[in-house]
């Protein structure tokens, strides 16, 4: 077999992020370059099949000398630390891998970490030291780790950056960066935050817009001209009256926890106006957490440019479920514009059972039209085999159908736009 060929496949064993293997997935490098002479020269001369250096948060981090000869074979680097706070096993050795993995930092194309305090003050070089940056992850720890931090200021003169995302379920932190090549957009913050960063962002394509700190207070009326997002396709917003503040007039999809909604607030007349204001017709409607019945069907009988519809849970109601899969299995036929129907489950835990036979139910009903794809992304026991036979056959009949197994909070999580790149840990 020639060389690139073989190289070719041993890239292939790398795992994916959707993959449920995983990162363990990742020794498979090491063992390719032991079968024997050749493999070795092949693996040890293909840079891609080392790029990728995961440090993980669940297991104990590799020896220093192996990151060492792994960082020699690669090329460009993908890096994915976990850092651990002191006291808790190895942090100390996860703070001599860091270092040596910060002199490399100008061959870092990407970069997720979960900061602890002991990290922070290893940031500050990396200003002016990070040319090839393009996506950029930056998760807090726990509220410990973000004590004294006014702001991170390092990742500015990344001049390259096009994908960021930073978390924290504590508080706010400034990370300043620049915006002119960005395009996808997923940050934790204050309304005040994404407003001043999405106005300087004229390229964003993805935007997942978050706001969990200072809601103790009413939504401030809109001042002045709203930020407009010209080439935005998808977005995600935790609270509807976010749309209040944007236009959107090449939106496509969208995505919106309809639970976070005020009791005294109707989320159809956010969405009226944001429709309105932005002139778009979305195709796809992801609905985060299912919201009271009567609002999912006003929406539905409202926007029929709406094709697609996605229900995720953050937590399975029994009830919820079954009054969604009832309305959508009205005969004659409910909304008959949707061609799309997705049911999936963001927990990392197996969900509680679901009512595949009730699904089974719906489909059928809506089986003239065979264009009508179907999917169920979660953890958890799949169909008994009467009702998967049944399944089979619609999808005989034409009907595409995905049941996803171990790894469908991935796929779940890819409808809210959250980072595709990541590994689940």
């Amino acid at each position: 077999m020639p060389p690139e060929i073989l190289s070719e496949i041993f890239v292939c064993t790398q795992p994916l992020p959707a993959d449920p293997a995983g990162p363990p997935m990742l020794q498979t490098r090491w063992r390719l370059s032991q079968v024997g002479r050749r493999w070795r020269e092949i693996a040890l001369s293909t840079p891609s099949l080392w790029s990728l250096v995961y440090v993980s948060g669940k297991r104990q981090a590799d020896p220093l000398p192996m990151v060492q000869a792994q960082v020699q074979r690669a090329r460009d680097l993908k890096i994915h630390f976990y850092g651990a706070q002191n006291g808790t096993g190895d942090a100390t050795a996860r703070i001599k891998l860091f270092t040596f993995l910060s002199e490399h930092s100008v061959r870092w194309e990407e970069l997720f970490l979960r900061l602890t305090a002991e990290l922070v003050p290893l940031l500050p070089p990396f200003r002016g030291r990070l040319p090839s940056l393009r996506r950029l992850s930056i998760i807090w720890h726990d509220e410990r780790s973000q004590i004294g931090v006014d702001s991170v200021e390092c990742f500015e003169t990344a001049p390259f950056l096009e994908d960021v995302e930073f978390s924290s379920e504590f508080r706010y932190t400034p990370i300043p960066f620049p915006t002119d090549l960005l395009t996808s957009y997923r940050i934790q913050g204050s309304l005040e935050s994404h407003q001043h960063i999405l106005q300087m962002a004229p390229n964003i394509i993805e935007a997942r817009v978050a706001i969990t700190y200072g809601l103790d207070q009413p939504w401030p009326e809109p001042i002045g001209p709203t930020i407009d997002m010209l080439h935005l396709k998808r977005l995600y917003v935790t609270h509807v009256e976010i749309l209040d503040y944007f236009r959107a007039p090449s939106l496509e999809e969208i995505s919106i926890n309809l639970n976070l909604v005020s009791k005294d607030e109707n989320p159809v007349e956010h969405l009226d106006a944001f429709f309105l204001r932005s002139s778009c017709t979305p195709w796809r409607f992801c609905v985060e957490d299912l919201p009271d019945i009567g609002v999912t069907e006003e929406i539905l009988k409202k926007y029929t440019s709406i094709t697609s519809i996605g229900f995720e849970f953050i937590s399975e109601s029994d009830e919820a479920v079954y009054a969604h899969l009832s309305m959508l299995a009205k005969t004659p036929v409910a909304f008959p514009h949707l061609s799309e129907i997705r049911f999936g489950s963001n927990v990392f835990r197996s969900s509680p059972p679901f009512d595949y036979p009730f699904f089974l139910k719906m489909l059928q009903s809506r089986r003239s039209s065979i264009s009508t794809a179907a999917s169920i992304a979660r953890k958890g026991p799949g169909p008994d085999p009467k009702t998967a036979d049944a399944l089979n056959a619609l999808r005989q009949a034409g009907m595409s159908i995905f049941i996803a197994g171990a790894d469908g909070t991935w796929h779940a999580r890819q409808w809210t736009y959250k980072t595709p790149w990541v590994f689940l840990e």
